[in-house]
């Protein structure tokens, strides 16, 4: 529905006109000087193939995009070089390919084509008397170097990150999925920006419906420009409207590879260090990329961990305001009595003290991340001790507001991806607010709408809440208990309706089993 509704205008696309590439040089030349009017940065030289005047020639490319050096000892040194045998005009566009090596997919026959490979930094090879032109891929456009991520951060895992360059961020995931069916589909979208955008996958691993439907998706987005990744997640993403991410970013190469394996597909655009995965699940947020290179049993306890911070950080105010409020009678009395001694000083009720302090919170935190590196973590240290002290000096806001506030975004801080770390915040205000006028019926009446709201949720067709709605008994523990690598013998059949078994085989778990058993036996009856 959502689709069908924000893209109805793809389907009334102004048809841009196709024109060939002529046979007379001079109109070629002409085509492209009108296209690239005012444009200092472009470069169209002229020469004789061979050194021959009978083979005039000319070469297109962006001046900033490719070396002048580059230019002249590949590209002009090769064909101005006279060769052993003579030329024919017949033959003369096969020396020239033969040059470069290069195939027949580089061989463009309309102009549109061979403009936009000149914008991603090709050279165009035009020649007097034929319709066709080379594309030369011999630039190197200016780019950032492979760095550790930013955000995604870990101790044991790899320190290689994604870039700007599409190019590289295909290369990177091609390095760690080394199999002829990882499979690379192109796409270019933005009238004018022209944005180079990517699906990758494995063609026996992923479902193919979800793969034909992001396709589908990609390709009916009518924009001028493609400025980032997000762009794209807003065009094709489901559930436009809800707080809840459906598509799983992340920077990391070895991430977005092991989602493939998974039998996800990945989407990369072309200046964006980002990739995002489909379809995503929610409970897909609360890992972290660390749990895979630690044992088992402490990636555990640091997910049910995670699980006891995303609710403390939901539920938490909602719940202070609710008992204070309305169910006194669930405080002990001397921990009640130290409550309203705190909160005596404070000229307004406690639902209007926490909402105001999670909204000062949320600016302090939002300043930290606005503010330079050396400098944010300042403000936020600042804003939490010197504010928060000054704070209960004055008589503006009790010490137990602070401490349920500072536990709250603790708590928050806990989630490892950032997308849902921002999701939380709208539904801890709500439960704030729902506390705070109806109790604890209020909570429950929040809880009951979040849940249901989440069991609704599709991303590709895939539930988001699976494998708890719908149930799955093989998946289901592995939401709480971290298994080993061992013993994930099998895919969702949700995401990946094919190929499911991508571990060592049951045969040799159920060996393994029978072993310990035996070991336990043989302690029995020892004793």
């Amino acid at each position: 529905m959502f689709n069908k509704f924000f893209n109805d205008n793809t389907e009334k696309k102004s048809k841009e006109t196709i024109e060939k590439i002529s046979n007379n040089l001079k109109s070629n030349r002409k085509h492209i000087e009108q296209s690239f009017s005012n444009c200092s940065d472009i470069a169209i030289r002229e020469f004789k193939i061979a050194n021959n005047p009978h083979f005039p020639a000319m070469i297109v490319y962006i001046e900033n995009l490719i070396e002048s050096d580059v230019i002249e000892s590949s590209v002009v040194e090769r064909l101005t070089k006279e060769p052993t045998n003579k030329l024919s005009s017949e033959h003369i566009f096969e020396y020239s390919k033969s040059n470069f090596a290069v195939d027949d997919k580089n061989i463009y026959k309309h102009i549109n084509d061979v403009i936009i490979a000149v914008l991603k930094g090709s050279i165009a090879l035009f020649m007097d008397g034929s319709n066709k032109a080379i594309i030369i891929n011999i630039g190197k456009p200016p780019e950032r170097s492979i760095s550790e991520p930013n955000v995604e951060t870990t101790i044991r895992g790899p320190r290689e990150g994604f870039t700007e360059s599409i190019t590289t961020n295909v290369a990177l995931l091609r390095k760690k999925i080394r199999s002829t069916s990882f499979k690379s589909e192109e796409f270019t979208l933005g009238k004018s920006s022209k944005t180079t955008v990517t699906i990758a996958y494995l063609s026996d691993v992923a479902n193919p419906k979800i793969v034909q439907e992001i396709r589908e998706r990609i390709g009916k987005i009518d924009t001028d420009s493609i400025d980032g990744m997000n762009y794209i997640k807003e065009y094709i993403q489901d559930e436009p409207f809800s707080a809840f991410p459906t598509m799983y970013s992340t920077e990391r190469p070895d991430s977005a590879a092991s989602k493939i394996f998974e039998g996800r597909i990945a989407i990369l655009a072309d200046g964006t260090p980002i990739v995002c995965t489909a379809p995503a699940t929610f409970f897909e947020f609360l890992e972290n990329t660390e749990d895979f290179f630690i044992n088992f049993i402490p990636a555990t306890i640091n997910r049910w961990i995670r699980y006891i911070s995303i609710f403390i950080s939901i539920v938490l105010p909602g719940l202070y305001v609710a008992i204070t409020t309305f169910h006194q009678e669930l405080i002990q009395t001397p921990l009640l009595i130290t409550f309203i001694q705190s909160h005596s000083s404070v000229p307004y009720p406690t639902s209007t003290e926490v909402f105001v302090l999670l909204v000062v919170y949320q600016i302090m935190i939002e300043a930290g991340i606005r503010m330079p590196r050396a400098v944010g973590q300042s403000i936020s240290i600042i804003g939490a001790l010197i504010i928060g002290q000054s704070a209960v000096e004055a008589g503006l806001i009790s010490t137990p507001v602070i401490i349920v506030a500072a536990i709250t975004y603790i708590a928050s801080f806990a989630v490892p991806n950032n997308e849902m770390h921002n999701a939380l915040t709208l539904p801890r205000f709500i439960f704030t607010i729902l506390g705070a006028s109806l109790g604890l019926f209020g909570l429950t009446c929040a809880y009951i709408v979040l849940s249901l709201k989440l069991i609704s949720i599709r991303s590709f067709g895939v539930p988001y809440v699976m494998p708890i709605a719908p149930a799955s008994k093989n998946d289901f523990l592995d939401i709480f208990f971290k298994r080993p690598i061992w013993a994930k013998l099998k895919r969702s059949p949700k995401v990946s309706d094919k190929n499911s078994t991508k571990r060592q085989t049951r045969d040799y778990v159920n060996v393994t089993l029978k072993d310990i058993k035996k070991a336990i036996d043989r302690l029995r009856k020892s004793h």
